[in-house]
């Protein structure tokens, strides 16, 4: 049974994971709700020691470089020196076997600018959240916790209990679970039993100095070298283009999967090893390519890390009560979304309905903010179901997926929802549009290029 029938602003907000979704949610939040809301106090918790330096590099598309802006995110990031990235005007496509370029996917119109004035940026993980803490903790009213690790809660129709692992406990009005893929607050709280699903595709992947690397590379910021099963991402992250981002996007059984996952941190020898499989599974993939570089970058980098992409099943549940699940905790895709953007997006379209409606109920809150994402997300998540589902060669070239990679559009007024016997407003939210350029969409929509490509030259 779902309450939530007090329609009464919330001023104790909990927020579960400090990722790009919880970040983001605790400024906009507080962005939106402090002037109408003095009181406010935005608690976010983390189940992640205080800081982290995994994770690779992140590519942001042109969507969500423009919510970072808007929630003061990208000018933390710009004065962050050479730990701010890069921007990308492009992504080179090459074939792995036949050796040639064979066209860019551009982030600019023909004259060089930017869609909508930003560009894609590739940066490091660590970076960004560096960046959004930074943001975060200047915020009076937001305070951020590490090291609480959620592992249940309890609602009522006046407020939400969670539960940590060390014992402690937390009370607040409203929960936010943004804790991720395989986010506790969904499998313990919302959706029991909603458990997340590999997909089959992992990343491969490790950070090489290229001072160490002989021949120039042929591309100025990002490139994919596409194979018939495979693709292997080289992205500079630096302005000196000292730091190359190496990522091979394949498929990986799950039984490595959980040999991987089972390893000690305290086994060495079995991490070495485990290492050293790694990389075979690189140099098996792309070892043999017409690109001399490619057997560079793969001879001279070493610490490759195994990072298996996962889903969450499509329509399921996104609320309960008090608690709202949102970016990858709601709807990580099959391989293809950008998933920082829908996460910011998420967080942005929040906030905005929450301080426009301030004595809405948050069950009608909840609903309303669910007619306005969720057919974006199924509409997404069909697009990327079929195109991981089918192995026929379409033939395709340059344009024509670049044509594939178009944004998608959710018209904001599509739908009408109603607080009481009055309608929720929703001015000035975000169209929802994605143009899809993550690292995954790239490989998945370009994937029968390189076969096409292949079968050309073979």
């Amino acid at each position: 049974m779902q309450h939530g029938g007090f329609p009464t602003m919330p001023r104790e907000i909990l927020i579960v994971g400090a990722g790009i979704a919880g970040l983001a949610s605790a400024i906009a939040l507080s962005n939106n709700l402090s002037s109408i809301a003095p009181s406010l106090n935005i608690s976010v918790y983390d189940g992640a020691s205080e800081f982290t330096t995994s994770g690779g590099a992140i590519s942001l598309t042109p969507v969500a470089q423009r919510y970072l802006d808007e929630l003061g995110i990208l000018s933390e990031l710009n004065q962050m020196g050479d730990e701010a990235g890069i921007e990308v005007d492009a992504i080179d496509l090459f074939s792995v076997r036949a050796g040639r370029r064979l066209g860019p996917l551009r982030f600019t119109d023909e004259n060089g600018h930017g869609y909508g004035g930003y560009k894609g940026r590739r940066v490091l993980r660590s970076a960004l959240s560096a960046a959004m803490l930074a943001v975060a903790r200047r915020l009076p009213n937001v305070s951020v916790y590490h090291g609480m690790k959620l592992v249940g809660g309890s609602t009522t129709p006046e407020n939400v209990t969670l539960k940590f692992e060390d014992g402690s406990t937390v009370t607040g009005d409203l929960v936010l679970g943004c804790d991720g893929v395989h986010s506790a607050t969904r499998t313990k709280i919302v959706d029991p039993g909603n458990r997340s699903e590999y997909t089959g595709i992992s990343f491969i992947q490790s950070m090489t100095d290229t001072r160490n690397l002989p021949t120039p590379m042929p591309f100025n910021q990002t490139a994919v070298h596409l194979a018939r099963h495979s693709s292997l991402l080289t992205s500079y992250c630096d302005p000196k283009q000292e730091k190359l981002f190496v990522a091979a996007v394949v498929r990986v059984s799950e039984h490595l999967i959980e040999r991987y996952q089972a390893i000690s941190e305290t086994d060495l020898s079995a991490q070495k090893n485990m290492k050293m499989s790694m990389r075979y599974l690189v140099r098996a993939q792309f070892g043999m390519s017409s690109l001399p570089y490619i057997r560079e970058i793969i001879d001279r980098t070493e610490d490759w890390m195994l990072y298996p992409v996962y889903q969450v099943r499509q329509r399921g549940k996104w609320h309960a009560d008090r608690i709202l699940l949102l970016g990858d905790a709601a709807h990580a895709m099959p391989p293809r979304d950008e998933s920082a953007a829908y996460a910011v997006e998420d967080a942005i379209i929040f906030s905005k309905l929450l301080a426009q409606n301030p004595d809405c109920q948050l069950v009608t809150l909840f609903e309303e903010y669910e007619n306005l994402r969720r057919g974006l997300v199924n509409k997404a998540f069909d697009a990327s179901r079929r195109l991981w589902q089918s192995d026929l060669d379409k033939g395709l070239f340059p344009g024509q997926a670049r044509d594939l990679m178009s944004s998608l559009h959710l018209p904001p007024d599509s739908c009408v929802g109603k607080c009481a016997t009055k309608p929720i407003t929703k001015t000035n939210l975000p169209a929802p549009t994605h143009e899809s350029f993550s690292d995954l969409s790239v490989y998945s929509l370009t994937s029968d290029l390189g076969r096409s490509a292949d079968a050309t030259n073979g």
